[in-house]
């Protein structure tokens, strides 16, 4: 997970938002912008970890290409589902549950 915190920190993300604002506008809905980039990010990330996750545990020998796209075509589904579904709402809901009390308290 190191390996995939330091890509999607320092790669990943300014390009994910460089390919949403291919397609979206600073003007629709935050909502539409947020599942626009996290879905460019799952887009990004899948096949690099998929390819990662081959050579380190699936030992591919000659096959790598084929092992990895096979990878990916099975990992994608269950991250883009798992990212706009579940782990995307939950960190927002956490995040906004940490600031808003934070910034509520320096409010008084």
């Amino acid at each position: 997970w190191p390996v995939a915190v330091i890509l999607e920190y320092f790669v990943v993300e300014k390009l994910a938002a460089m390919l949403a604002f291919r397609f979206l506008k600073p003007t629709d809905r935050p909502i539409i912008i947020t599942i626009g980039i996290s879905s460019m990010i799952v887009c990004l990330m899948c096949p690099i970890m998929s390819m990662i996750a081959t050579i380190l545990f699936k030992n591919p020998g000659n096959e790598l290409v084929a092992v990895w796209l096979q990878t990916a075509a099975l990992n994608f589904p269950m991250a883009l589902g798992w990212q706009i579904f579940f782990a995307g709402p939950g960190v927002r809901n956490v995040f906004g549950f940490v600031v808003g009390k934070n910034g509520k308290k320096q409010e008084k």
